[in-house]
């Protein structure tokens, strides 16, 4: 039966590296075997190389900058282990399934990903072609790996009816909409007939009440016993407006007016008259199914690959023997293998 034995030093053996020019800061790294997989001892240098490639390949940019590096290390490493872990875990399922890989298959990730100077790109980012041959192989077969026993599985589990019903789930969780862009008049008057004087007044702003501003002050100038007030422009969806102003808006157009509304202040209790202009009226339907089925599949299988991806690396966990709790006594969460000087 195949079995992993975790080998923690109880010496660390501190090896200075300088991977910068003098004057520069130094990454200074505490070399020390971290765990053993099935004889394979992963070390703290063994993931600064898996971590190096990978800067390579997705921060390019950052990958001369010994801040930058320091950075990405400090939070890498210990998910990095962790993934170099189940790797070794899934090629020992692999092996014995018996899974090969070309020579050709890796040659060719090896051009795609370092380009055609292979040798000169794994010499600027401080990798030796062995090792980076080693990294890809394994790379390659657990993605074969996870296809095999993870991926095609979720895909497989997405149904045309999964998807239906993601499709009403959506709908309930976003239905259609409207979009009210309006503005509210208020009138605080005794005399009630002052209303159809300011209805006939914004009549005349063919292109909102905010164009008759000048006259509507002063209009309140010459009505000393009414006060005049103009909202600011709401913006809000059918669901969250008040009964009241949905009511009032509901027969509006676009551009139009209401009547006046006869109201009472919250605050003191005396009659007001509201006059309500609609700016706008959006709708906001549902996607069709048609439009949302490509997305809704989409997520599905992400959700679907991810469950079953844990479901086979808790499996291969179960059948190794890993402890992941005793991976986490042996490292503390104060270990820092890396150190900026």
């Amino acid at each position: 039966m195949k079995w992993i034995a975790f080998l923690f030093c109880t010496c660390t053996c501190f090896a200075q590296m300088s991977f910068s020019p003098r004057g520069e800061p130094q990454i200074s790294v505490k070399n020390r075997i971290l765990t053993t997989v099935n004889g394979n001892a992963i070390s703290v240098v063994d993931v600064m190389k898996k971590m190096d490639m990978l800067l390579h390949q997705n921060y390019p940019q950052f990958a001369d900058s010994p801040q930058a590096r320091f950075q990405f290390y400090a939070a890498s490493w210990r998910p990095i282990l962790m993934e170099m872990i189940d790797t070794e875990l899934i090629l020992s399922d692999a092996e014995e399934k018996e899974i090969k890989l070309t020579d050709g298959e890796i040659r060719e990730e090896m051009e795609d990903r370092f380009g055609p100077g292979v040798q000169l790109t794994l010499e600027k980012i401080g990798l030796s072609y062995d090792d980076a041959w080693k990294m890809v192989r394994k790379e390659l077969i657990v993605r074969r790996m996870l296809w095999f026993f993870a991926q095609s599985k979720a895909i497989q589990s997405v149904s045309p009816q999964a998807i239906r019903q993601a499709y009403k789930q959506y709908l309930t969780e976003h239905p259609p909409y409207e979009e009210w862009s309006y503005r509210v008049i208020t009138l605080k008057s005794e005399n009630s007939e002052l209303a159809e004087d300011v209805k006939g007044l914004l009549a005349t702003a063919a292109s909102g009440v905010e164009c008759v501003a000048k006259e509507l002050k002063e209009w309140e100038s010459a009505h000393p016993e009414a006060s005049l007030t103009v909202s600011n422009e709401y913006v809000a969806r059918s669901s969250d407006l008040s009964d009241s102003h949905r009511t009032a808006l509901a027969s509006l157009s676009p551009g139009h007016y209401s009547e006046p509304i006869v109201q009472e202040s919250r605050v003191e209790r005396k009659p007001l008259q509201r006059i309500f202009y609609l700016k706008d009226k959006i709708d906001h339907p549902a996607p069709s199914f048609d439009e949302l089925a490509p997305q809704l599949k989409n997520e599905l299988t992400q959700k679907a690959v991810a469950k079953e991806s844990d479901a086979y690396m808790q499996k291969l966990r179960r059948y190794y023997g890993f402890d992941q709790e005793g991976l986490k006594d042996a490292l503390p969460e104060n270990l820092q293998p890396f150190a900026l000087e």
